[in-house]
């Protein structure tokens, strides 16, 4: 006698879809936590290029950096208030796009930075949300701190 049975039934589709349902969602999850550890990478990478511009201008400027009201815009064109910098040999920066974190937002720069004795400057990013504080991808990335930098 042959089975009358064509097809899947309800019990087997619903079951398929649970786990085509559960794949994608294990396959989003995993690509969400890359782009999110791939944009930490990005914004400390950018940072570092700063970083080394910022060296670079403080070379060529007698060891002063940029003030906070110049901004990092001086690692681009030579500024044009005081202190000037007379052996201004930039752009110190490739682009403009460097000085964006890779959520699109500025670099907060401040110069002299924190501590005691105060560094040099303060250059930071506050992460995804764009706020202080944080954890994961919203945690700071800041240049005083090493360990906020590992993605």
């Amino acid at each position: 006698m042959r089975s009358r049975r064509r097809g899947l039934g309800a019990r087997e589709l619903i079951g398929i879809t649970a786990l085509l349902v559960l794949a994608l969602v294990l396959l989003l999850q995993k690509t969400v936590d890359r782009s999110v550890a791939d944009q930490r990478t990005v914004t400390v990478t950018r940072l570092r290029a700063i970083e080394a511009g910022l060296r670079d201008y403080a070379f060529d400027s007698g060891g002063v950096f940029p003030t906070t009201a110049q901004g990092l815009a001086a690692l681009l064109e030579a500024p044009k208030a005081e202190p000037r910098s007379p052996n201004w040999r930039g752009p110190y920066v490739k682009d403009a796009g460097v000085l964006e974190d890779a959520w699109g937002r500025a670099f907060h720069y401040v110069a002299p930075g924190n501590g005691d004795p105060p560094e040099p400057y303060a250059l930071w990013s506050y992460g995804a949300d764009g706020r202080e504080g944080g954890a994961g991808a919203d945690g700071d990335i800041c240049s005083w701190d090493r360990q906020t930098q590992i993605p």
